[in-house]
């Protein structure tokens, strides 16, 4: 880059043409600077070239591979094992989608000279030739479908391929040079000022060349020839486009800051029982209306005395295509998805809507028809907040036959989903069963013990049909086994749990088991201030033991494409309130306006089922001197007083000293919590690096990150924190010497929109500041004591945990409280 100066210039607008951009300042001086406009402009080569080798320079200068693609009888294969059948693509889309998928790669179409043509042939040769077909050549336009052989030329610098359609017969034949060009590796440093940094810091980017040569072309063939199965997986080398967001909760205290302009930002409390609860059940809502799925039976509002009334979406996000067959019919019943406007809360469960006798006793032969019809007019009313009878408690001494038996009632049983393709009949989610027990149990049974019972004998099984699935708390699938399978309504399952989740959503519930079962106060005192600190993060405790699932996603869910379009859908695979759920969508064969509707479509669902979805970039903090990082971003180091206790005493001295980098880790967690950010569960890419918690803001604007440190609140790696933190005061990257700082690395989320990023402008505030800026301001006095804050802030968490003993000492009888 060069600087912008000022400098003399006699014969101002009378030489050549500059590599820099000049502006008139005054008589005689001109500004030079960077022409920001050509670097934010790319250069576009033409589509077409017309050079190809001859055969000898093929002979001798180049390696020649190739490998032949048969995609009927692939896909006749693949589709008969997929969980939801799919139209395969032809033989002639997939050529086509191949040679697309090279253009969109930065390939040239080859024009070769064209020959003259019968005047009966197909196709006209009035275009351009790109393609070549029997003794003819095409044009620019992809050729006419009546043509049984084509071939089409590409090339990318000193790379060709050659793609050949004969019948059902797809040949690619690939050159490469045997003699490539030796890769460019320049190391760049600058100094770099990043917005709301105090000085220029040194930054760098490291500029290569990418081996083109190396681009695995079989495995993309092969990805578009299944329609993207599970066999052939986006790899991070096929250079997907991908799109990241974070489903967050909506929080009212901002507008505490943005409307009555409070003066502090440190007010935002951790969430209580009842928004728990309300954050769960508008998850639910919004996993069901996303994967288009309806219930059997119309539930009522939990806030409204009557259904509320549901009007036909015309645009409908879905992760899951709806089958041919399941088209508007005449059900009395609610259409729970496609509907454009969603109920303020989640339908309660035991409402129910008038259900034809007929088909109760279809389902389960055992219910007698005249007694199911009589049952429908005496269900009884929800008065409760919770929405479930207050006249229908289990006695003491039910037995788990019994329990079952009232579980599967079509009436006043767990409410079912109807039938959906590979859904097997009879389905429920263990959440709905869970609460569902929970209403009904009076003798402390846990009612995850009885549902994993009933699986364990046989009654209930993962909606797979895998038995080997245990029940896990969350939106996740089961069915009932014991069905009439002579019934036409009897859908079996697949017996195939990896295309089963291949094709649907499902996510675990962590940290609020106390919905569906009576469990002890959590304590109150601070973590960092407890005799056993509790786990981070749910990825120490979760079943699943992964942080991240991929399942199929039809993107075109409008129907506007001309040709077929999917992609893949990443997600956490637990859900706990509190933290941020990351969502990324996965694509290489949609375009971005398809892509564009499915998730604006996903935003305004997320907006009705109070949450937001807030698009985040796939490395939120740009640290310099990492892979791939940003070179014109940079994260704001915010460092943390330490020694604000009286007489100089260390913080945590009482703890054992393995404990102390832990406990800072939750010290600085608290701190964000206070400040409206929630964390962030992320895989861990390297284990000889320290760890890293990052934190979101609940608005979504502002990233927060804490780099864990060892005993003495040291870094366990000198030139990573050197290079990312301590370099704007230190500025030599490889000082060994440089002492280690504790503090938060502060990043700005640059994907907000900027509509939406000035709607924060405080209220009667001071040239119009904004929330973002006021944040920022407010953590930075936070954390240097100012005014005693983050002083008063410690005393607050000891004054609890005085309290919290005192407490325990006195219902434990005069027992010394050891743990908390």
């Amino acid at each position: 880059m060069k600087p912008i100066v000022e400098t003399d210039h006699s014969n101002f607008g009378s030489s050549p043409l500059e590599a820099t951009t000049t502006e008139a300042v005054g008589k005689g001086k001109i500004i030079i600077g960077v022409d920001w406009k050509s670097l934010s402009i790319p250069a576009c080569l033409p589509i077409t070239t017309d050079y190809f080798p001859d055969k000898r320079s093929l002979h001798n200068d180049y390696v020649i591979s190739d490998y032949t693609l048969l995609p009927d009888d692939v896909n006749l294969d693949y589709a008969t094992s997929r969980a939801v059948y799919r139209k395969p693509l032809s033989t002639e889309e997939v050529c086509k989608e191949i040679v697309s998928q090279r253009l969109a790669q930065g390939f040239q179409l080859i024009v070769v000279e064209e020959k003259p043509t019968n005047s009966n042939s197909c196709c006209s040769a009035g275009g351009s030739g790109c393609a070549v077909t029997s003794n003819q050549s095409t044009s620019a336009v992809l050729p006419p479908s009546c043509e049984t052989k084509k071939e089409y030329l590409l090339s990318i610098g000193r790379i060709f391929h050659k793609i050949s359609l004969s019948g059902s017969v797809i040949t690619v034949t690939g050159y490469r040079p045997r003699h490539p060009y030796p890769p460019i590796n320049v190391d760049y440093r600058y100094r770099f000022h990043a917005p709301q940094h105090e000085t220029y810091e040194i930054s760098g980017v490291n500029f290569t060349t990418e081996k083109l040569e190396n681009f695995n072309w079989n495995h993309m063939d092969l990805y578009i020839c299944t329609r993207g199965d599970v066999d052939y997986p986006l790899m991070e080398s096929l250079k997907y486009w991908r799109f990241r967001m974070y489903l967050l909760p909506r929080d009212s205290m901002v507008n505490k800051i943005v409307s009555f302009g409070s003066p502090r930002c440190d007010i935002f409390t951790e969430a209580v029982v009842d928004n728990t609860e309300n954050q769960i059940e508008d998850f639910v809502r919004l996993i069901e209306n996303v994967s288009k799925l309806k219930r059997q039976i119309g539930r009522k509002a939990r806030d409204s005395p009557t259904t509320h009334s549901l009007t036909k979406r015309r645009h409908s996000t879905s992760i899951i295509s709806r089958p041919p067959n399941q088209g508007l019919t005449n059900s009395p019943f609610r259409e729970r998805v496609g509907s454009n406007r969603l109920p303020e809360k989640r339908p309660s469960i035991n409402v129910r809507s008038k259900l034809d006798a007929s088909r109760i006793s279809r389902i389960f032969p055992g219910t007698d028809a005249a007694a199911a019809a009589t049952a429908v007019a005496v269900v009884p009313r929800d008065d409760q907040d919770d929405g479930f009878p207050v006249d229908n408690k289990f006695s003491a001494n039910i037995t788990l036959a019994e329990v079952f038996e009232a579980m599967k009632h079509p009436l006043t049983g767990v409410g079912y989903f109807s039938q959906t393709q590979s859904l097997p009949s009879c389905t429920f989610v263990s959440y709905d069963a869970l609460m569902w027990l929970k209403a009904r149990l009076t003798n402390g049974r846990h009612p995850l013990d009885l549902l994993e019972a009933m699986r364990k004998e046989r009654m209930i099984c993962h909606a797979s049909g895998d038995w080997n699935q245990p029940v896990v708390p969350g939106f996740v699938f089961y069915y009932v086994v014991q069905q009439d399978k002579n019934s036409k309504d009897y859908a079996p399952p697949l017996n195939d749990y990896s295309a089963f989740v291949n094709e649907w959503l499902e996510i675990e519930f962590q940290g609020c088991s106390f919905l569906w079962h009576d469990e002890p106060a959590p304590s109150h005192v601070p973590n960092f201030l407890r005799n056993t600190t509790a786990p981070q993060s749910w990825t120490d405790y979760c079943k699943s033991k992964r942080v991240y699932r991929q399942s199929h996603l039809e993107i075109d869910v409008n129907q506007k494409s001309d040709r077929m379009e999917w992609g893949h859908v990443k997600h956490h695979t637990v859900m706990q309130p509190g933290f941020a759920f990351e969502l990324v969508v996965e694509w290489v064969t949609s375009s971005g306006p398809i892509v564009s509707d499915l998730i604006s479509g996903w935003m305004r669902k997320a907006n009705h089922c109070n949450y937001q979805l807030v698009s985040v970039p796939a490395d939120p903090m740009a640290e310099p001197f990492t892979k791939k990082s940003d070179p014109l971003r940079g994260p704001i180091f915010i460092p943390l007083c330490t020694t604000f206790l009286p007489n100089g005493a260390g913080l945590f001295e009482e703890f054992p000293e393995d404990s102390r980098s832990d406990r800072m880790l939750f010290l600085q967690e608290a701190i964000l919590a206070r400040f409206g950010f929630l964390p962030c569960v992320l895989e861990e890419t390297n284990k000889d690096l320290p760890k890293e918690y990052q934190y979101v803001h609940c608005t979504g604007n502002m990233f927060a990150l804490i780099r864990c440190a060892s005993n003495n609140y040291q870094v366990e790696s000198p030139s990573r924190q050197e290079a990312n933190v301590t370099r704007c005061v230190y500025g030599h990257t490889n000082n060994t010497n440089v002492p280690k700082k504790v503090g938060f690395l502060w990043a700005w989320n640059h994907m907000i929109p900027n509509k939406k990023w000035k709607a924060l402008t405080i209220n009667n505030s001071v040239e119009g500041e904004l929330f973002q800026l006021k944040m920022l301001k407010d953590f930075r006095e936070f954390c240097s004591n100012s005014d005693q804050r983050l002083a008063n802030f410690w005393a607050n968490c000891q004054e609890l945990k005085r309290k919290s003993l005192k407490f325990e000492y006195n219902n434990n009888n005069n027992d010394d409280p050891k743990n908390i």
